[in-house]
């Protein structure tokens, strides 16, 4: 169905831009945002997603203060115009292409509300293209990318409210889009090979003069089939991006949970010098109580 957006000349397949080049029940398009202020006392994620081959757009806000995490949580039929990115009371806004973006919440009677702009502070990143099978059947194949920024304006969690401003409250934003297993339930079929284990890990690691953007992709005998270290600059500063090796990642669960406990990475230049970082854990948000990964009802 023709929409606004089908005015403009940016057309990849013969087909209006409700339409999808693939008829695969996954195929996404996501937006996925994180804030937290430097000294831990509150976290805050939001993410939308759009799945066109099964008619359904959801969002949901979450965070952590004191001893306690808020959810709202939304989903709707998808429609055919794309430039409508409101889902219940969440709203996403482009501000300006790849550097500044609006979130907002509205009053809800679950007790978390927003208006807050992020402006990356570096030119996002491609990562590497994602492709995996099981079997002869493509369960993987995506695009994402990565970037690290400041946040500002007003949040309120619970009866506690927070002016937001760049230097005290940073985060960072990915955009993914493409296949992956995250649509309704497959029917069932003749028995089929699956992806067996799968370890993700994935971390924006933001300093005042850069950020470094990580990613490591393992299969159950931890073989590594996807990886991505770089170290970029903020605007401003005349530099390439700088690719890093990754040399070993030691993360660390609370024993019978898979709850970050801490951990370290290890990472090392082209000239060989190794960067090592080191992880700790300031506030735990469990991401399932926000509908991530949860199949049951009406979402993508």
């Amino acid at each position: 169905m023709l929409t606004p957006f089908d005015d403009y000349p940016i057309h990849q397949i013969p087909d209006t831009l409700d339409r999808v080049a693939t008829s695969d029940r996954n195929f996404y398009d996501r937006y996925y945002f994180s804030l937290h202020d430097l000294t831990g006392e509150v976290f805050l994620v939001v993410a939308m997603g759009v799945f066109p081959n099964i008619g359904v757009i959801d969002a949901f806000a979450t965070a952590t203060q004191g001893d306690y995490q808020w959810v709202v949580r939304a989903s709707r039929a998808l429609g055919h115009d794309r430039a409508e990115t409101t889902v219940g009371p969440i709203r996403i806004e482009v501000l300006e292409g790849l550097r500044r973006l609006r979130v907002a919440c509205e009053p809800n009677e679950w007790g978390l509300t927003f208006d807050l702009t992020f402006e990356g502070r570096h030119f996002p990143f491609e990562e590497p293209h994602f492709l995996r099978r099981a079997g002869n059947r493509v369960v993987m194949d995506y695009r994402r990318l990565t970037q690290a920024g400041r946040w500002s304006g007003a949040l309120t969690v619970g009866d506690r409210r927070y002016e937001v401003t760049p230097e005290a409250y940073w985060g960072a934003r990915d955009r993914s889009w493409g296949i992956r297993p995250v649509g309704d339930r497959e029917p069932a079929s003749a028995p089929a090979a699956g992806l067996g284990g799968f370890y993700w890990n994935w971390a924006p690691i933001q300093f005042e003069d850069s950020a470094v953007l990580y990613s490591v992709s393992e299969d159950h005998d931890g073989r590594r089939w996807h990886q991505i270290a770089v170290r970029v600059r903020p605007y401003g500063v005349e530099k390439e991006p700088e690719q890093l090796r990754v040399v070993k990642h030691d993360i660390r669960l609370i024993p019978g949970t898979r709850v970050f406990n801490g951990g370290s990475l290890t990472l090392a230049e082209a000239n060989g010098r190794e960067l090592a970082i080191e992880a700790r854990p300031l506030r735990v948000l469990f991401m399932q109580g926000a509908g991530y990964a949860y199949t049951t009802g009406w979402r993508g």
